[in-house]
């Protein structure tokens, strides 16, 4: 059996909003990507527990603030690239945590990459009080975001068990 990780999402404060269960696909020195399967719980703060209807592989890097989304359907066809701006994600022990800054990058089909939640960021810059420099942070992040979700050659849909049912934060 795969190992299996929790990760939490937080917001730039630390609470978190939204954690699930994720196979370990693969982890080196820069990288760790997770595999969330359908079926699989998630507990959702904002938007009330769900169920994953999709596989998800997510690519946390350690280097960059920045996290990468294959959403691929049940049948295997890829549905879209996601990406997340956000804090460096930390690894400790079987708990992978990142702060979201709020900023995201959707690719679906033949498209060009878009950028999403610019409300969501403007929210979060006066309820956290983002600095101007970390705004511009953020937004280069962005673009790199943009220029990632363009270049991407996703893998193949991951083929993984059903992961037990796990419901804490």
């Amino acid at each position: 059996m795969p190992r299996t990780l929790t990760v939490v999402a937080t917001k730039a404060d630390g609470a978190w909003y939204r954690t699930w269960q994720a196979y370990v696909e693969r982890h080196d020195a820069n990288l760790l990507v997770t595999v969330g399967v359908p079926g699989s719980h998630t507990l959702d703060r904002e938007r009330g527990d769900w169920t994953m209807k999709n596989y998800i592989r997510a690519h946390y890097w350690f280097d960059r603030p920045l996290n990468l989304l294959e959403v691929f359907a049940a049948d295997g066809t890829l549905v879209q690239i996601y990406v997340n701006v956000g804090s460096l994600p930390v690894l400790d022990g079987d708990r992978l945590t990142f702060a979201d800054y709020e900023l995201d990058v959707s690719l679906e089909g033949d498209g060009p990459p878009r950028l999403l939640d610019e409300d969501e960021f403007a929210a979060a810059i006066e309820r956290y009080g983002y600095s101007t420099e970390f705004q511009a942070y953020c937004r280069a992040a962005a673009q790199e975001a943009l220029a990632l979700a363009a270049s991407w050659t996703p893998g193949t849909a991951p083929v993984v068990p059903p992961l037990p049912d796990s419901r804490q934060p």
